[in-house]
């Protein structure tokens, strides 16, 4: 069976879902978003999914605070499905080598219209009496954010499209992409059957090493497993309470909306070469036990009544990767017809509102100046050897903030 769409979104995750929807709403015609699986099931699937401006790249934040507006707005904009966002608050914790830093960006932040301000450590520990703050020297607060729910909000986005038109197909993984006798896309092959078109979006995160090396493009995006410790709150901590991005331990918790619960994730990238893969397809959900012990040994430094608490879970994700910790946002020069919004190291559940739409006006040729700005994520700023620079960094987070 051969079919044709004007545009084929390939990869279901928030990514995905969201530049098909943004597609369908500026009527691009007749889209087809494929997905091997199931829709969330990879790197959308197992994120804990903070939403958050702190960047140290100020194209990071203003793309980050236009994400968390589309997240406050996200029933009334996306025809009343809902993305699972709690906006409890976050909180960054940084020790005194990190203080000037934190200041600086804070500064650049307000100075953008971000809602950030510092604040004392102790006025945090008013507000969550459990954290111990003795080594923090410096606080920034941001009211207006938190975490949603990726697998929920990628459902929400799907669900919109599909709604919209978009043909969503999973179960239904991409075998090639085809060329014509000039090297532009033609189409794509599934189990299926072909799909004729002369557009192809890759978003398929991980993978996408693996999905265009038929082509010969080399993706600098290294799959990586990511752990997450979930942690019962004792009785005397029922309460929910904000994100905590601690800087000093190199971790980020927060908690559940519906159980006491804390989930606590990994901030140092010193591990990220250590839990490598080679192939995302080599991710089958399994668990360090190394960097699970450390992480709930940080939960216990910073919150000293979770020492004896009891561990409900731990679980694996697995994220896309670039050397810069950036994402890919582009269309490839040497494959007409071919874009791709990839690599993004952690960050792409909560751009992919703003993702979708810029690539959605990239894809269909606008180029205004916000559009201008994914020029910064180009691919190829790799064999140029201009990677993305923050003007600020902090010295061991580096480019996860």
């Amino acid at each position: 069976m051969t079919e044709t769409a004007d545009i084929v979104v390939v990869g279901g995750g928030s990514i995905g879902a969201s530049v098909a929807l943004h597609l369908a709403e500026r009527k691009a015609g007749k889209i087809i978003l494929l997905e091997r699986r199931e829709l969330a099931s990879g790197a959308s699937g197992k994120g804990i999914g903070i939403i958050r401006t702190h960047y140290t790249h100020p194209v990071l934040a203003e793309l980050a605070q236009q994400s968390l507006r589309t997240f406050h707005e996200f029933k009334e904009r996306f025809g009343g499905h809902e993305s699972g966002f709690n906006p409890c608050g976050y909180f960054v914790l940084v020790p005194e080598s990190e203080t000037e830093t934190l200041e600086r960006i804070v500064t650049m932040h307000q100075r953008m219209g971000i809602n950030v301000s510092l604040v004392d450590p102790k006025a945090v520990q008013a507000l969550v009496p459990q954290l111990a703050v003795d080594d923090v020297a410096a606080v920034a607060h941001e009211p207006d954010s938190g975490y949603g729910s990726p697998p929920q909000t990628t459902l929400a986005l799907a669900r919109r499209a599909a709604e919209l038109g978009v043909e969503l197909c999973t179960q239904t993984p991409v075998l090639e992409i085809k060329l014509d006798l000039e090297g532009r896309v033609q189409g794509v092959s599934t189990p299926a059957g072909d799909i004729v078109t002369r557009t192809v979006v890759d978003c398929v995160g991980p993978w996408a090493k693996k999905f265009t090396e038929h082509l010969g493009l080399e993706f600098p995006v290294k799959p990586v497993v990511e752990h997450v410790v979930v942690v019962e709150r004792p009785t005397a901590f029922a309460q929910h309470h904000p994100v905590i991005s601690d800087l000093v331990n190199l971790a980020y918790s927060r908690s559940d909306p519906d159980q006491p619960y804390t989930r606590i994730g990994n901030s140092n990238p010193k591990y990220h070469q250590q839990f490598a893969l080679e192939d995302a397809d080599e991710f089958q959900g399994q668990i360090f036990p190394e960097i699970c012990e450390n992480l709930y040994k940080k939960l216990g430094q910073r919150c000293p009544s979770f020492q004896q608490a009891p561990i409900v879970e731990t679980y694996s994700g697995i994220w896309g990767v670039t050397p810069d910790y950036q994402p890919i946002l582009d269309h490839l020069d040497h494959v007409p017809g071919l874009y791709c919004a990839v690599g993004f190291s952690g960050h792409g559940y909560k751009l992919s509102p703003v993702v979708g739409d810029l690539m959605s006006r990239f894809i269909l040729g606008e180029r205004d100046g916000q559009v201008a700005q994914l020029r910064l994520f180009r691919f190829g700023r790799f064999k140029e050897n201009d990677l993305i620079k923050a003007p600020l960094s902090y010295a061991q987070a580096g480019g996860l903030r």
